[in-house]
């Protein structure tokens, strides 16, 4: 029976994070293997991006490859020197042409071993991570405790908060009812399945879109996920990604302006999306003061 460690993550623009991600993984996972799946999904990471001659002109390299991928070829470069006894894959990810479904490029960015030339066997273990997701340095011990309790066609998830352009706001519908009851409470997303046959992990990685996974242990390891750190032309990118209304992003960015300028004075929730009814946790976002992983605390958002 296998027992390999493999981080695989889909990415695109991500290199300003990823610079700092591969030290929390070594710290805290320590993998055989990470790759990063470089390219654009062909609809974006919602199924509904307009992908324009101008987005193209503006993001990309080559139109797959991000504006940011020579950067991130630099980064895999001096990690790969630094840990020779972890395989680091940059991979120029592509996507088939009809392939416009998210949750489908997900799952084939997630499971292309084949492509990759890893060896995949019942017993490995597999990291189906994202570019902007971090754990905290003193986790390892818990990570591994969770792992020793796997069998093949098994899993763990754990609770996810999204921060919001700093370390002091996150989306209050990741934190309520976490903050108060860490044991029933919070939003749980994937973080490792036990490889038993590829059916199973397929079924787990169809949840992209739904982030609901019910197959999967619960556990009470936090996983730090920046979705919305994100400094100035990825923020813009981050915009072209999510296809909204017009009015949507400038209020959304102004509530991100807001934290940054005032996020450790003002500790009441904002409303994020004014759209939404009152009772719905999505509407805000919370003050929250928690220690992060050391590794992010270099980022320009990283106040």
């Amino acid at each position: 029976m296998g027992n390999k460690k493999i981080v695989i993550i889909p990415t695109f623009c991500d290199s300003h994070l990823i610079r700092y991600q591969i030290d929390n993984l070594m710290e805290t996972i320590n993998p055989d293997y990470i790759v990063y799946n470089e390219g654009l999904f062909p609809r974006g990471p919602e199924s509904n991006t307009l992908i324009t001659k101008d987005f193209l002109e503006k993001y990309t390299l080559d139109g797959k490859r991000g504006f940011d991928f020579n950067e991130l070829e630099e980064i895999i470069n001096i990690n790969q020197k630094k840990y020779p006894q972890t395989n680091i894959i940059l991979n120029k990810m592509e996507y088939p042409p009809n392939m416009v479904d998210a949750p489908q490029c997900a799952i084939y960015a997630c499971t292309n071993f084949k492509e990759l030339e890893i060896n995949i066997e019942e017993g490995d273990y597999i990291f189906p991570l994202e570019g902007d997701v971090f754990h905290h340095q003193n986790s390892k011990e818990e990570i591994e405790g969770y792992l020793k309790q796997l069998t093949p066609n098994s899993g763990f998830k754990s609770i996810w908060i999204d921060f919001m352009e700093t370390q002091f706001y996150a989306e209050k519908k990741t934190l309520d009812p976490f903050i108060n009851n860490i044991d029933n409470g919070g939003r749980r997303r994937k973080v490792c399945v036990r490889y038993g046959d590829m059916k199973f992990l397929k079924n787990v990685l169809s949840n992209f879109m739904t982030q609901q996974y019910p197959m999967l242990f619960p556990t009470t390891l936090i996983t730090y996920h920046y979705p919305w750190w994100k400094p100035k032309k990825f923020k813009e990118l981050r915009y072209n990604l999510i296809n909204r209304e017009k009015n949507y992003h400038k209020h959304f960015d102004n509530v991100l302006t807001q934290i940054r300028k005032h996020g450790k004075d003002i500790k009441d929730d904002i409303i994020l999306r004014p759209n939404l009814p009152e009772s719905r946790l999505s509407k805000y976002v919370s003050y929250i003061e928690i220690d992060h992983p050391k590794h992010v605390k270099q980022h320009p958002n990283y106040i």
